[in-house]
């Protein structure tokens, strides 16, 4: 009686694997779900848009300038502004960086004074 209980339980389980794969209401994707997930896709770009509605690219290389000068808030300003970034991430000397890219922000290196060593974007 066990021996059946447990292949009965397993297609119990692998059905309900299954259906949690399905689209909600049991429907099958239509064109206009994808309509409806591109627009979400497009408003969540624009959300994340400058004020133009275009995409924020960070571009370090007219900031390079900035390399050896002392890391302070106006500094910070002038290297965000110049490099088109939406986002600044100083990185101090140990510090553990993570490996995500990001296209709208610039990183910030500085070495043991304080002192801009690198920037690069992502």
């Amino acid at each position: 009686m066990i021996r059946k209980f447990f292949p009965s339980l397993a297609i119990i389980i692998l059905a309900s694997a299954l259906s949690a794969c399905t689209a909600p209401g049991g429907r099958s994707s239509s064109s206009s779900d994808t309509t409806a997930s591109t627009d979400a896709t497009s408003s969540a770009s624009t959300a994340a848009a400058n004020n133009y509605g275009t995409p924020a690219m960070c571009d370090a290389q007219p900031v390079q300038n900035l390399v050896g000068q002392k890391f302070t808030s106006a500094v910070n300003d002038q290297a965000r502004n110049g490099a088109g970034a939406r986002l600044v991430r100083v990185l101090k000397p140990g510090e553990v960086m993570t490996m995500e890219y990001n296209q709208e922000r610039l990183n910030v290196i500085l070495d043991e004074q304080g002192a801009i060593s690198a920037l690069r974007c992502g």
